[in-house]
Formats: C-alpha cells, structure tokens, sequence
C-alpha cells in the first residue's frame, strides 16, 4: 500500500490513479513513490504520471487503469459534505435516454457523469448505472429507478449512506428537474 500525495488514503501500490480522490499520481521513477508536484523533492526527478509510469515499468498489475474505470472515480469517499471531482469523460456525457426534454426529467448529471434515466436497480455491485460501481460509500443495492407515467420515481433500498434530494432524505420520491441528489457521497442534478 501506499498513501496518495493528494489525499493521504493509503491506496494499492500499483495504481495510476487514487481511487479515494480520484487524482492521477504523479510517480518519481528513481525513489519508486508517488510524489506532488512536478520534481521530486528527494532526488529532483521529473515526476511521471501515473499512467506513463507503470505501464512502462510493466508493474500495473492492478488499481484503476482503463478508461472506464477512470472514469468512475466520481466517488471520493469523504463523506456526505465533500463529493465529486473525478475525472471527466466525454464519451459518458451523450443523451442515451428515450423520453424527450419536454417529457420530464432525462438524466442525473454530476461527477463527469450523465446517467440516462432509465427503470432499474443501481448499486456498486450493478444495475442501470455501472459508474457506481467505484464508490465504496453507495451501497451494494442502493435503490432503483421507476417509471410512472411521465414522471420517475427514486427509491432507495434502506441503503447505509441514504439518497438525498434537496438535502432530505428519502424513501421514494418523484424526481423533477433542477432537483438535486445526492446518493450516498455523490451529487447529481436532474436534468
């Protein structure tokens, strides 16, 4: 293990990125560690990112390399009043939902995500949204997502962290645009 310059959590020592902040580490390829900045401060070497580094280094053998997973860093494992930050993806940005604008509601964005509105469960252990699959603070069967007429229903699942709207927590309530969410550490607006 070793501890994020940005955060302090102590992260597996083979990642790229923080899986706590979301931060892509910066390693310095003469001491073998993660440093801030862009010299290290032991042996003035130019620092690498984090991907550059152990992909040429042949070690990333775990921690958050591909794409997806980077992108899901949403979760910054803070608690309920610091949220979001991760890195952003553009490709997660398109309107994949069905119901047109006018319609109602359409997606949850927040956290570099646009999460089409769609029925089903989400969780970390999956469902309708894979992208909280990374936040270890949402719970395994968070809640899950109705359709009744034109309207779309939160629920959540007696989760450990809750499901916020408007800083209440809830049970089932309808979604309505502007409204925002708050699952478990993570902060959307309805779109």
């Amino acid at each position: 293990m070793i501890q994020c310059p940005e955060c302090r959590s102590m992260i597996p020592d083979d990642s790229a990125f923080c899986d706590q902040c979301g931060k892509e580490l910066k390693w310095c390829p003469e001491c073998k560690r993660p440093k801030r900045g862009t010299e290290c401060p032991v042996c003035g070497s130019d620092l690498v990112p984090g991907r550059k580094y152990l992909a040429g280094s042949g070690e990333l053998t775990g921690g958050v390399s591909d794409p997806d997973a980077i992108a899901a860093l949403g979760c910054r494992g803070r608690g309920p009043s610091e949220t979001g930050g991760g890195p952003k993806d553009p490709a997660r940005g398109a309107d994949t939902t069905t119901s047109s604008p006018q319609q109602g509601p359409t997606a949850l964005s927040g956290n570099g995500w646009k999460l089409p509105l769609k029925e089903g469960p989400f969780g970390r252990n999956g469902g309708i949204w894979p992208e909280l699959s990374s936040c270890q603070y949402v719970s395994g069967s968070h809640g899950s997502i109705q359709k009744s007429g034109n309207d779309w229903i939160i629920v959540d699942n007696n989760s450990t962290n809750g499901t916020f709207i408007n800083d209440r927590r809830i049970q089932r309530e309808n979604l309505k645009k502007g409204d925002r969410v708050r699952i478990a550490t993570l902060d959307f607006t309805v779109e």
